[in-house]
C-alpha cells in the first residue's frame, strides 16, 4: 500500500494505471490498494467524464482516471521535492512538470465544496485532448485548465469548448492576471483565485 501511495502522488495529473504503480503485484491487489487509499480520502479520483449534459457522473469512465492527493504537503513529501530549491521558484506551473500546480487546483476545488472531481479526455487517431478538470456551478458545466501558455497552445480547451457550446466558459489558471478573451469564450484567472472561482461565479460578462 505504500508503495501504491508514494507512486500514485508521483503521477499526479496523469492518467493511473494500475500496472504501473507497483511491480510484483497482480492487478485486483493493487487497485483493492488504491481503493482503499480512496476510502481513506488519502487520495482522490478524478474520472474522465463527457462534460454533454448533467450529472457529470452519468458519463464517468471507471477505467479512465486521474487521481489527486488530499494534500499538496504530503505530495510534496511523497514525491520528494525540495523544498529548498523548488519553492524558490516563482512560478508554480514550473515544479514538478505543472504537477503541484495542479494538485493545488484540485485541492482548492475539494475545499470549495466540489467533492466529486472530474477531467475530461478524448483519445482518437489523429490526436488526443485533455482538459484538466470539469466543474459543475449553478447548474452549469465549466472547464478547467491549469497552464502557462498562451491561449493559442489551449487546443484541448478550444476543442472542449467547440464541441459541447452547452458548457460556461473556460477557466485558465495561471501565474497570470486576470483578463477575459470573450471572441474564444476563454477567463483567465491567477492560481490563488480557484477557491473564490469555484465558490461564486466570477463577475464576468462572460459568465
Amino acid at each position: 500500500m505504500n508503495a501504491v501511495l508514494s507512486s500514485t502522488a508521483q503521477r499526479v495529473g496523469q492518467q493511473i494505471k494500475y500496472a504501473h504503480l507497483t511491480e510484483g503485484y497482480s492487478n485486483p491487489t493493487i487497485k483493492k490498494a488504491f481503493d482503499l487509499l480512496c476510502l481513506a480520502q488519502v487520495i482522490r479520483k478524478v474520472a474522465s467524464a463527457t462534460p454533454s449534459g448533467l450529472p457529470l457522473g452519468a458519463s464517468a469512465s471507471a477505467r479512465k482516471f486521474k487521481a489527486l492527493m488530499v494534500d499538496i504537503g504530503i505530495m510534496q513529501h511523497l514525491c520528494g521535492l525540495p523544498v529548498d530549491v523548488e519553492y524558490k521558484k516563482s512560478d508554480l506551473l514550473s515544479i514538478y512538470r505543472g504537477a503541484l500546480a495542479e494538485q493545488f487546483v484540485g485541492q482548492e476545488l475539494v475545499a470549495a465544496g466540489h467533492h466529486e472531481l472530474y477531467y475530461w479526455a478524448r483519445e482518437a487517431r489523429s490526436s488526443r485532448a485533455e482538459v484538466d478538470f470539469l466543474m459543475v456551478l449553478d447548474g452549469r458545466i465549466y472547464a478547467i485548465e491549469v497552464k502557462s501558455g498562451a491561449s493559442g497552445r489551449l487546443r484541448s480547451l478550444h476543442l472542449l469548448l467547440q464541441t459541447y457550446p452547452n458548457c460556461g466558459p473556460g477557466y485558465v489558471f495561471s501565474c497570470a492576471p486576470y483578463s477575459e478573451l470573450p471572441e474564444q469564450k476563454l477567463v483567465f484567472l491567477p492560481l490563488y483565485y480557484v477557491y473564490g472561482a469555484a465558490s461564486v461565479r466570477c463577475v464576468s460578462p462572460l459568465l
